[in-house]
């Protein structure tokens, strides 16, 4: 018997059709056969599916004699596509149904039965024929069949306009020896990425967060909760921090240098992410493939042009920003030009990349009530991007425009502005970003969060024209604290995501503690605090800085080892 993988569609033409089951049936491919033309449209972002054609109930002990299924379809869409680089919106999927009469997925610990066959051709107008993954015993669609049991075929598309037909089809069903199927079990994945969720938005409600990260109705489908035997995940978070975003890369290069890591951190790292200037970093190593040293000198010639020097008593009252925009645009356009050659290259990344980035900025209008623009160099199978055709010095540009420092940015007609002050931390959002593209069952060994420095206590004073420089830092501090997000993650990562019990989260950030201080009665004088890091875009203090940052390395050696042992274990 041939694997299903090695049919092609004139082999699959000619298979006999699937018998009844009245009696044992003899060892080979068969096929359920479908030539009623089907359709499904889209009129709006949910999802719409329908069934097109499906099995008969499935006996126990034919269930227990499937070797491999695999669709094969002739089909095409609407033949056209506003944005092609938003991705392509039609497909098929293999649905497990309780009974013959079953209109909708069964589902297994609160998780629908429903597998990812193929996608529809794009942008086709003429019909022709795609054959779906060959799903073999081993995979959890055959391990959860149970008498009486059908798979369905379910044509789907999503967001207005798009429209999937089907005229022909064939279900390859391999039968062989009886086979003995491992129980399947989702209940223990599904509760810890509950708990994680939960525990994420209670901590952004009592830290009134400007935005949440929420978990996809998609990802709640059988096809993201099947294991694979891929390695574990590496991932690299990115605090913004401006200028100090410099120590990140020196805490970055730290590592590397311990683990003796030779490669660059793009081909090291799966995904990165980060906000404000840690998105300007994201882009630089992940999309620009730059080396950790390539990437700290370019942060400090686009620094030293941006912030020439602090500029003291200069703020506007009465509104604008404080840096001129125009030099942080050239100054990211010439790095852009310097590694790709083209400096109105996209973001998106049609080559064979492995390491994914997004950065996060805010529509300028809507920064109270909605959620960060995700700006990525790939695509998510659950969400449509909403700048698709966003290039890479826009999207650094719109990661680094840090209201009251520089103008927003306009870009495919959208008003962008840095995503720091709603989610300087951007590790909520990678995690749900990673459940999104590998998987919630995917293991992850090393989650690798960098911070730019442990700013000092500030008050929010009595705000005034004469001292609005003070309150806007005070309140940007409040808004950025991003200790709080790692105090989170320590437990939950290192508790669950997806290998409990085992250490795999790190979070490296630069602060020199000064100890607090009570009098004889033991009333409190001065609260416990940190020694001044210099601001945004004070570049007089990142000397001082860096010695900090080495002096830290020093001292946290079991940081640094424990780091280093996880990110090599799979290099």
């Amino acid at each position: 018997m041939h694997p299903a993988h090695d049919l092609t569609i004139e082999e699959v033409e000619g298979l006999p059709l699937f018998p009844s089951q009245t009696s044992p049936i003899a060892d080979g491919h068969y096929v359920v056969r479908c030539e009623e033309p089907g359709e499904t449209t889209s009129t709006s972002d949910q999802i719409e599916h329908e069934i097109w054609f499906q099995t008969p109930p499935l006996a126990s002990t034919t269930i227990s004699k499937i070797h491999d299924l695999q669709l094969f379809a002739e089909s095409r869409d609407q033949g056209q596509a506003d944005d092609p680089l938003a991705g392509n919106w039609t497909w098929f999927e293999l649905a497990i149904l309780e009974s013959e009469t079953s209109k909708v997925p069964r589902k297994k610990d609160g998780i629908e039965l429903i597998w990812l066959s193929h996608q529809n051709r794009f942008e086709s107008e003429e019909y022709g024929w795609d054959k779906g993954i060959a799903f073999g015993a081993e995979h959890d669609l055959v391990r959860l069949l149970e008498e009486g049991n059908v798979i369905a075929v379910r044509l789907c598309s999503r967001f207005p306009g798009w429209w999937i037909s089907a005229r022909k089809g064939y279900l390859s069903i391999g039968i062989g020896k009886e086979l003995e199927h491992k129980p399947v079990e989702y209940k223990t994945v599904l509760t810890e990425i509950k708990t994680i969720h939960q525990v994420i938005t209670e901590v952004n409600l009592q830290n009134n967060a400007a935005f949440h990260p929420r978990l996809s109705k998609q990802l709640f489908s059988a096809e993201n909760f099947t294991l694979t035997n891929s390695r574990p995940l590496r991932v690299l978070s990115l605090d913004g921090g401006g200028v100090r975003g410099l120590s990140s890369l020196h805490l970055l290069q730290a590592v590397f240098t311990a683990a003796k890591i030779t490669k660059d951190p793009w081909q090291v790292f799966d995904m990165i992410g980060g906000t404000s200037t840690g998105g300007l970093i994201a882009i630089m190593l992940g999309r620009l493939k730059m080396s950790i040293k390539e990437c700290i000198d370019n942060y400090n010639e686009v620094m030293v042009k941006v912030f020439p020097k602090v500029v003291s008593g200069a703020w506007n009252a009465g509104g604008g920003s404080r840096y001129e925009a125009s030099k942080l645009e050239k100054a990211i356009r010439e790095v852009v030009k310097k590694q790709l050659g083209n400096e109105e290259a996209l973001l998106f990344d049609s080559s064979d990349n492995p390491c994914k980035i997004f950065v996060m900025a805010v529509k300028a209008k809507a920064g109270n009530n909605r959620g960060p623009v995700f700006l990525r160099s790939y695509k998510n199978p659950n969400e449509m991007s909403e700048l698709p055709n966003i290039k890479v010095w826009e999207a650094a540009r719109a990661a680094s425009a840090a209201p009251a420092y520089f103008d927003p940015i306009f870009v495919g007609g959208v008003k962008l502005v840095d995503g720091g002050l709603g989610a300087n931390n951007p590790l909520g959002w990678l995690w749900t970003e990673l459940l999104n593209v590998f998987g919630p069952s995917r293991p992850a060994n090393c989650f690798l969060s960098l911070g730019t420095g442990i700013a000092p206590n500030i008050g929010v004073e009595n705000p005034s024209l004469f001292n609005m420089p003070s309150v806007i830092e005070a309140f940007a501090s409040v808004a950025t604290n991003s200790e709080l997000i790692h105090i989170l993650f320590r437990t939950l990562i290192n508790a669950y995501a997806p290998t409990p019990n085992s250490t795999k989260y790190w979070r490296m950030n630069v602060g020199v503690p000064i100890p607090g201080t009570v009098d004889s009665h033991g009333n409190v004088v001065q609260l416990d605090n940190y020694q001044e890091i210099g601001g945004l875009d004070d570049v007089k203090k990142l000397e001082d800085l860096i010695a900090k940052t080495a002096q830290w390395v020093k001292d946290h050696p079991k940081d640094i080892q424990g780091c280093t042992t996880a990110l090599t274990a799979h290099l």
